[in-house]
């Protein structure tokens, strides 16, 4: 499998603890939540260490924009995640901001699979995005255990 693919598939499980989320009550919706943040925070990390860079480097300046605006979407999904983090679960305004945060994971994703997976695969050879898996595996877990630990202090 190379890396690309397993993005994609990252993705799938992302939207189904989405809606898991959404269908959630209490103490298990924030423990979903938690456990969603956790995920794409390692996520992340991981494409900005590992692919992005390497994307960046092999293509025309016009294309670097894209890379840029994926950066700046994960930007925008760190900044909602941490103001859902500080509200109640119960707070009457919980549901409308993690539908912010839905909308804005599912337009990255989207854009995510149909713009940058298709220019990676123009400019990196396919041996390559097999070889860097082990590599985006690794800082996932490494920054997804970080940011549990954080979520487990608050």
């Amino acid at each position: 499998m190379d890396v690309l693919t397993h993005i994609k598939e990252e993705h799938e499980q992302f939207r189904n603890l989405m809606k898991e989320i959404e269908n959630a009550a209490g103490e298990k919706k924030k423990e979903l939540f938690r456990e969603l943040y956790a995920q794409l925070h390692g996520h992340h990390e991981a494409e900005e260490h590992v692919v992005f860079p390497l994307v960046k480097k092999k293509v025309a300046e016009e294309d670097k924009e894209v890379v840029r605006e994926m950066i700046e979407e994960h930007s925008l999904g760190n900044y909602q995640f941490s103001v859902i983090e500080k509200t109640f679960v119960d707070n009457e305004t919980w549901d409308a901001k993690f539908s912010v945060l839905k909308e804005v994971l599912e337009h990255h994703m989207k854009e995510e699979e149909d713009e940058f997976i298709t220019l990676a695969r123009k400019v990196l050879p396919k041996e390559k995005l097999e070889e860097v898996l082990e590599e985006f595996d690794a800082v996932l877990e490494k920054k997804k255990k970080e940011k549990e630990k954080d979520l487990k202090q608050k």
